[in-house]
């Protein structure tokens, strides 16, 4: 069997697992040594645990430490407000500016219409003076 493969084996305890864990074999010298085996071996000393730290409370300010943050936070929402009512009054004031210059060039238009009814009329007086004459 190769060295480095993985082999499973069924224990009795959780005991067994750490007499595994310790690189000693069962009976058959390929597994954890069985419940009944144990009473066999020699006496150890009780395994190291890692010992747990204890939790801190939790705080209702997720960093204590840090007031810039919420300074930061708080300017970035206004520079937000800020550019988004800047946005509605420049989108305002260019349909205010569009309906504006539709009305000249309506104006314009009108002004055009009326100048060249005025030149037709010139020009059909002065070809009829000068047919008179």
């Amino acid at each position: 069997m190769d060295p480095g493969a993985i082999s499973l084996h069924p224990v009795a305890s959780i005991s067994d697992l750490h007499w595994a864990s310790a690189g000693y074999k069962g009976i058959e010298g390929n597994g954890p040594a069985p419940s009944s085996s144990r009473l066999h071996r020699a006496p150890r000393s009780p395994p190291h645990l890692p010992t747990l730290r204890p939790v801190p409370p939790p705080t209702i300010c997720p960093c204590p430490g840090h007031p810039l943050f919420f300074i930061l936070l708080g300017l970035l929402a206004l520079a937000s407000m800020i550019l988004a009512t800047l946005a509605i009054y420049l989108s305002v004031l260019q349909s205010q500016s569009v309906q504006a210059l539709a009305q000249w060039l309506e104006s314009q238009e009108d002004a055009m219409r009326q100048l060249r009814a005025a030149s037709g009329q010139l020009w059909a007086r002065l070809n009829a003076s000068t047919q008179h004459h």
